[in-house]
């Protein structure tokens, strides 16, 4: 089977996952655009730094001949943005249509919905740090990959929310490349956080409580690691004790799964989906208001640590591993293909920011009609007036919010 994974190769999974592919016999490839931030490898990076559409067009072209499997991660095909005037994802009814089987993988932040997460984690992100959500984008996006897409998956039971149909496969990890440490048993442990983005781990509620811990008298070391290249992390990571993840996400991610590979404690927030899905999940779970003293009890107590790590690694080998990650993938692709569903298929969409401007034109549109309509039955006379001084009092005042919004927006440019 050849299989593409492309067109980003979040926290290596796509990597690691087609090395298992390609061990278990089959032709398979990361492409990705543009090179990773943290140094993962690929088999293609992509120079995309011209912005010429041509790019985009010369990839596809060379992968539809190539590929009978097209498995898409974070959200974005070959085509993922307006590149010369295409709509984002145009490409995914063509490879249907030629009989391509496509799959996407969602990995976090590419299919939260800030409301529903707000609904169904009491300690979503959202509501400690300052970062954005654009939950019509992801809407969207959603709906037009769902139409095409032979299967979804996520990487967590917890985004079963946003993309209730898709199916967890988890996160993967090459236990190959993870060489296996005996577990620190320290007085004084060693503790490492390395966050890819501060607001979404809660970086600032750890470091709070951490100093808190401090000044009381708890012995221990950090080493915080911000946006540095994974080699870096990894090379910590050997040496820690402990590995806190995260206090706000609801999973362990990627951080926890190399921790618990190396011989150290994963310290994440757990929400119950991840709970119910892995219950022998050894990870030490926290949340902001249980943090402290939570990670006080494991600080002071080495049996503890040494408990949960010596769990570690049998656990990521039965459920992360990469020949059992790639095993599970390759059932999905060797799966009967369905048809494309009948049902109304999605519009072109505009995920550029300026559609905000789209969006209230488009309901500036509705309501100067509803007015119009208003006023044409009030039979209001109309020399010399325009359409908004003929209508009543109310409906004028109720437009005027939407137009002074309209014009501040198109100031801005946004």
């Amino acid at each position: 089977m050849r299989i593409l994974h492309a067109p980003k190769n979040i926290a290596n999974q796509a990597w690691y996952a087609t090395r298992a592919l390609r061990r278990l016999g089959h032709e398979a490839e990361v492409w990705e655009y543009g090179a990773s931030p943290f140094g993962f490898p690929t088999d293609r990076t992509i120079d995309s730094t011209s912005r010429d559409p041509q790019v985009l067009w010369n990839t596809f072209m060379e992968a539809l001949p190539r590929f009978d499997v097209l498995h898409f991660h974070f959200a974005q095909s070959l085509f993922p943005n307006h590149w010369g005037g295409m709509p984002p994802l145009w490409d995914l009814p063509i490879y249907r249509i030629l009989g391509k089987k496509v799959f996407f993988t969602f990995h976090g932040t590419d299919c939260r919905i800030r409301r529903i997460h707000e609904q169904v984690n009491p300690w979503s992100y959202y509501r400690h740090s300052d970062v954005p959500a654009d939950d019509d984008r992801t809407e969207k996006t959603i709906q037009v990959i769902r139409t095409y897409a032979n299967r979804m998956f996520v990487v967590s039971a917890d985004y079963l929310s946003f993309v209730p149909e898709a199916e967890v496969v988890p996160r993967i990890i090459d236990l190959d490349e993870w060489p296996e440490l005996a577990p620190r048993r320290r007085l004084r442990p060693l503790i490492v956080h390395a966050p890819s983005r501060r607001g979404t781990k809660g970086t600032d509620l750890i470091l709070a409580g951490l100093e808190q811990l401090k000044a009381d008298g708890v012995a221990f070391d950090l080493r915080l690691l911000d946006k540095v290249p994974h080699s870096e992390v990894r090379a910590a990571l050997a040496e820690a004790d402990i590995a806190i993840d995260n206090v706000l996400t609801g999973d362990y991610e990627m951080v926890s799964l190399e921790a618990m590979a190396s011989g150290a404690v994963a310290v994440a927030n757990l929400a119950e989906p991840v709970q119910r899905a892995f219950p022998d999940a050894p990870v030490h779970s926290v949340n902001p208001d249980t943090f402290v003293p939570r990670m006080r009890d494991l600080l002071r107590d080495v049996s503890l640590r040494a408990s949960l790590a010596e769990r570690g690694r049998d656990f990521v080998a039965r459920h992360h591993d990469a020949p059992v990650v790639a095993r599970q993938l390759l059932r999905h692709y060797e799966e009967r293909p369905t048809a494309v569903p009948i049902r109304t298929f999605p519009d072109w969409i505009n995920l550029a920011d300026r559609r905000s401007i789209e969006r209230l034109e488009g309901q500036l549109a509705v309501a100067e009609q509803e007015l119009a309509r208003a006023g044409a039955r009030r039979s209001m006379p109309a020399a010399g007036r325009g359409l908004r001084d003929r209508l009543p009092a109310p409906l004028r005042r109720a437009l005027r919010p939407m137009k002074r919004i309209l014009n501040r927006l198109r100031a801005g440019g946004r």
